[in-house]
């Protein structure tokens, strides 16, 4: 009696030793399988590659959704604020789904993404150095008749614009982080004439996300609120002494160059003692100050006799003042974006 019960124990206890193996290996199976479902964004919601989890943030080589994407130029139409809203992405020949800096280009007062890409050209630096550029499209304000602009601050009439323009750049950034392989620690703003202050006040709301700030013949106006970003970020800014429509020492509610460079020095903690001269070549005069936070640093190319252009483009408009091609914006913009990332 004693040697049957002891047995049969024992084979209880082999019998439930084996259904906790059992168990344990098709737990870890599960586990296994919705681990591998949530990378790949198979589970609606929760998360992926193209909508990570929550708090998670990017990965560790700031990679985004690496799926193939059109080469070229194509545009895209998303819904921001309750408003269809439109860009231009210009992707190079080489993109094959490794992680790529993305700069955003806006354009200036009265004008289009598609006129912002052929005007400045920078698809072609784009191809040559392997990053992504998107071309914004602002929507009409209220002038009569209505121009395309951008809300980047308030002007001599009020406000430049009502839409906001903030977040439908959060929109763009989030509509490529999902669906192109973007580098999100290599995310910069540069922009033209009043696109250059949307690019301003961008950099100010959006400090976290963006790794440098670049403008042309930026036209600045106060922000409402102030410039309220978070950490240092390197500024590039570009200008001609005789630019007519964005002056270089400021008219009416335009600031000048000089005080935007000062805000941007408080923004950065530089030492503006140590500012250093990096071009002298004819109309153009580069100087730059690199003793600031966080490893950031600040440059400013003074053009003597431009006028309000994107330097070096291929497309003159004589209308808006002489075209220097001294230097070539696109080249002098990526060669200081390429110096930093987030």
């Amino acid at each position: 009696m004693y040697n049957h019960d002891f047995h049969h124990e024992r084979a209880f206890r082999t019998r439930r030793l084996t259904a906790w193996i059992f168990i344990a290996f098709s737990l870890l199976i599960i586990v296994g399988v919705v681990f591998y479902l949530l990378q790949e964004g198979m589970i609606p919601g929760l998360g992926g590659a193209n909508n990570p989890l929550p708090g998670l943030g990017p990965a560790a080589n700031g990679a985004s959704s690496c799926i193939d994407q059109p080469k070229s130029e194509h545009s895209i139409t998303i819904s921001s604020g309750g408003q269809a809203r439109s860009f231009i992405v210009h992707v190079p020949p080489a993109y094959a789904g490794q992680p790529l800096p993305l700069v955003l280009n806006y354009h200036g007062y009265d004008n289009t993404a598609a006129h912002m890409a052929a005007y400045t050209n920078m698809g072609a630096e784009a191809d040559q150095q392997n990053f992504i550029v998107v071309f914004p499209q602002g929507v009409l304000d209220t002038a009569n008749p209505p121009k395309p602009s951008w809300n980047a601050g308030v002007g001599d009439l009020g406000p430049t614009g009502t839409t906001d323009d903030v977040q439908f750049t959060r929109d763009i950034l989030h509509y490529m982080q999902k669906n192109y392989c973007i580098n999100t620690q290599r995310v910069y703003v540069t922009g033209y004439s009043i696109g250059g202050s949307m690019a301003y006040r961008v950099a100010c709301a959006l400090s976290s996300q963006i790794a440098g700030l670049a403008t042309v013949e930026g036209a600045f106006y106060h922000i409402p609120g102030g410039c309220e970003a978070t950490r240092p970020i390197p500024f590039l800014e570009i200008h001609s002494l005789v630019d007519p429509l964005a002056p270089y020492y400021g008219q009416g509610a335009k600031l000048s160059v000089q005080t935007i460079l000062n805000l941007w020095f408080a923004i950065d903690h530089c030492n503006t003692n140590n500012q250093k001269t990096i071009f002298q070549k004819d109309d153009v005069t580069g100087f730059e100050w690199p003793d600031c936070a966080n490893g950031t640093m600040i440059e400013h190319y003074k053009i003597t006799d431009g006028g309000h252009v994107w330097a070096g483009s291929a497309t003159p408009e004589p209308s808006l003042g002489y075209t220097t091609h001294t230097i070539d914006a696109n080249t002098v913009i990526w060669n200081f974006f390429n110096q930093f990332k987030n």
